[in-house]
């Protein structure tokens, strides 16, 4: 009786225990599922780093340096390791991601972690334990960035093991689905999977297949932009940042001058100019003789500029550490030289970095390749070449060429340039012959130039020798005369050397100048660059280098525009003729002077107007910047003509005889 007075009793309680345990289990369903919504701050977070990966990730790390909510810490966690994923930093986001597995391994995020850290264990090896795993993790709360890129990697692994076209059509399927919660992976999943993709697909994934978004190069614009606008704080910060993310970017020394620039304010003075010259060493004197033209021109133009003046006289290193000292120090807005060709590339590819515009005063190497604040206001060799090949081609109507060089870096530089430039006008290098400097004898390097075709020639020789024999003359005193089988020969050397090879060219009777080895000789003008620029190339050469033409900016004689002036006024000032070094130095000074005082105190601004400024008469040919970053130049043709160095004329017409239409 008592038992079944108490059963109903037990029942009951059984029942409340019953229902106790399944409010409890409800309360702990609810809990976990609590769990599994993110925070306001992890949604915020992942979305910035759509727009701002660095900003995202910033945040986040310096929420995460502070004590947080346990909960909301370790969805920041989760976030912190997926951005830098994303932004490519593996390093650092595998330490996230192991942090949240050892603090929270309880944590249904636990599966999340996990699968970030096979992500990127696939990018190193996408062995079959990684397949495996990243084909059996499953979880409410992994992010669809991850999800995408697991289902690409699967996808892609499905083709490389032979699965079913339908295992394969799904995983693509969910690789898109989920790629549009990030433009990073969006990208990936249309560049990686494009042959998978169907036209559908295809055309629903709105990113650019050409290229994967730079975070790098979005980075260091972020910090250019701070650094500008005077947020000297914030802009190093981010190059910090950027340093930190990706220690090998090829941003990495413009990062490290923001940082330098940043910290010491940044100071810019309007006006001031750092100039880098040779002011010891071997090319001392001409260093001084171009600082003295750099001044006058700035005096002329209104001393509208302020000159610090630094050494360069060969060594690179201490060229780069005078243009961060000319910025940093000294808040010079723009750099004017330098001048040697050992200091310019350093120079160009300091200047870049720093972001301050430099205009080189060297003709040799090629500076603009550096970057976009890099101009030159010299005249390189290919300017030359050009200038000389349109005169031969197109005033003359010559096709072919042959080519006598110094094997030299200049010398093959210019000779290759020259080929370049016939070619590319439809002409030929018949034949080309480098010769040693050092040599004053260089009849065999002509012998060389002349020998067309040994078994021919043979013929043709042995023929002149039976001629003479039969007239009863000495065959052995019979010479054969070269094949000048060309229009005009180039030699690319400096008028000292010129003589002695013109010289050796009329000893093996190839008709040049006014000398002609016989009556029916081809004539074959010379032609050069503007080292032949010099009078005492005619005391040399003689005869032999009479009716040559070469090329150069700038001519004391010339009717050009402003060129009287400045020769009048250079000699009054100076004491001296301007050679083209003066004048090409002139104007360079008048170019800068003029985009200097445009831009002000704003390195940028300067940068821009060097590419819009113009003189209205410059004295070197060009009185403007190309797109190339090179003046743009209307060089002369110059001819040698008797005692005298002249503008080249086109010969005079004949008069039509009276009666021709």
């Amino acid at each position: 009786m008592r038992i079944r007075r108490i059963l109903p009793y037990f029942r009951s309680w059984a029942l409340v225990g019953l229902l106790a345990a399944s409010l409890a289990s409800d309360a702990d369903a609810r809990r976990k599922k609590a769990k599994l919504d993110p925070p306001p701050a992890y949604v915020a977070a992942m979305e910035l780093g759509t727009e701002d990966r660095l900003a995202a990730i910033a945040q986040l790390e310096d929420t995460l340096s502070t004590k947080s909510d346990d909960e909301a810490r370790v969805w920041l966690m989760m976030a912190a390791g997926e951005q830098r994923r994303l932004a490519g930093d593996a390093a650092v986001a595998r330490a996230w991601f192991q942090r949240l597995s050892a603090e929270h391994p309880e944590h249904p995020l636990q599966p999340s972690a996990k699968l970030g850290l096979a992500l990127l264990n696939a990018d190193e090896s996408l062995s079959g334990n990684v397949v495996a795993t990243l084909q059996l993790l499953e979880g409410d709360g992994i992010p669809p960035s991850m999800q995408a890129d697991r289902y690409r990697l699967l996808a892609l692994d499905g083709v490389d093991q032979g699965s079913s076209p339908g295992r394969i059509s799904e995983y693509v399927r969910k690789a898109v689905v989920h790629a549009s919660a990030d433009p990073t992976v969006e990208a990936r999943v249309k560049i990686t999977l494009a042959d998978l993709l169907s036209d559908n697909q295809d055309a629903g994934l709105d990113a650019d297949s050409e290229t994967l978004p730079s975070l790098e190069a979005d980075a260091i614009r972020r910090a250019r932009e701070s650094l500008r606008a005077g947020r000297h704080a914030e802009a190093s910060r981010l190059a910090q940042q950027l340093l930190d993310t990706w220690p090998e970017s090829e941003h990495l020394r413009e990062a490290r001058y923001i940082i330098l620039r940043a910290d010491a304010g940044d100071r810019v003075v309007a006006g001031k100019v750092g100039v880098l010259l040779p002011s010891s060493g071997d090319y001392a004197a001409i260093g001084k003789r171009i600082q003295q033209v750099v001044r006058l021109a700035n005096d002329r133009n209104g001393a509208r500029l302020t000159f610090v003046f630094r050494d360069a006289h060969g060594d690179a290193s201490s060229t780069a550490q005078a243009i961060e000292e000319l910025v940093v120090d000294e808040g010079c807005v723009a750099i004017l030289g330098p001048l040697l060709k050992e200091d310019v590339m350093e120079a160009a590819e300091t200047a870049q970095a720093l972001g301050v515009p430099l205009v080189a005063l060297s003709q040799s190497q090629s500076p603009t390749e550096a970057g976009d604040f890099v101009y030159r206001g010299f005249m390189p060799v290919d300017q030359q070449v050009d200038a000389l090949v349109a005169h031969a081609m197109g005033d003359r109507g010559m096709r072919n060429f042959g080519v006598l060089f110094p094997d030299t870096g200049f010398g093959n530089r210019a000779s290759a340039a020259f080929e370049a430039a016939v070619k590319k006008r439809g002409g030929t290098v018949v034949r080309k012959v480098g010769y040693n400097p050092s040599d004053t004898d260089f009849r065999k390097d002509v012998k060389r130039l002349g020998d067309k075709d040994y078994t021919a020639r043979a013929a043709e020789y042995a023929r002149l020798k039976r001629a003479a024999a039969a007239k009863g003359m000495d065959p052995s005193k019979v010479v054969l005369p070269p094949a000048a089988d060309f229009d005009a020969i180039f030699i690319p050397d400096s008028w000292q050397r010129v003589g002695l090879v013109a010289s050796s060219l009329a000893y093996e009777e190839f008709a040049v100048g006014d000398f002609r080895p016989h009556r029916h000789a081809k004539t074959v003008p010379l032609m050069g660059l503007n080292a032949w620029h010099d009078p005492r190339i005619i005391e040399n050469g003689g005869d032999y280098v009479q009716h040559a033409v070469f090329v150069d900016a700038f001519s004391a004689s010339s009717r050009r525009p402003g060129v009287s002036t400045f020769v009048s006024d250079h000699r009054s000032a100076l004491g001296r003729p301007p050679s083209v070094i003066d004048a090409l130095a002139w104007d360079a000074t008048r170019l800068l002077s003029d985009a200097v005082v445009a831009g002000g105190p704003d390195r940028i601004a300067v940068r821009d107007e060097l590419a819009e400024v113009r003189l209205s008469a410059p004295v070197a040919g060009g009185g403007r910047f190309g797109e190339d970053r090179e003046v743009a130049r209307n060089l002369m043709i110059l001819t040698i003509d008797g005692d005298t160095i002249r503008e080249w004329t086109p010969p005079a017409l004949d008069p039509i005889p009276d009666g021709l239409p």
